[in-house]
């Protein structure tokens, strides 16, 4: 049984849009919600979505497979600057 989700800091949005806004490949490590499987990829952030109250990234990897990330899985977003 996988953890309730755990909203995350809105600075993650914010940064996932721009990213979408501008066409600009992220390079993100993230945990699979269903297999717990870990995975590196580079993305193309496309938009964020929420469903059952869970906030997920909808992005395209190299291959153009598209994926459901969930926020709170994703573990190397960076800190916001100032």
């Amino acid at each position: 049984m996988h953890k309730p989700y755990q909203p995350v800091p809105r600075f993650y949005l914010e940064r996932l849009t721009i990213a979408a806004l501008c066409n600009e490949t992220m390079n993100l490590h993230w945990q699979d919600e269903v297999t717990d499987m870990h995975y590196i990829a580079q993305l193309l952030p496309v938009d964020t979505t929420e469903e059952n109250a869970t906030e997920y990234l909808i992005a395209h990897n190299e291959q153009g497979e598209t994926l459901k990330i969930r926020l709170d899985l994703i573990h190397n977003f960076p800190t916001p600057v100032k």
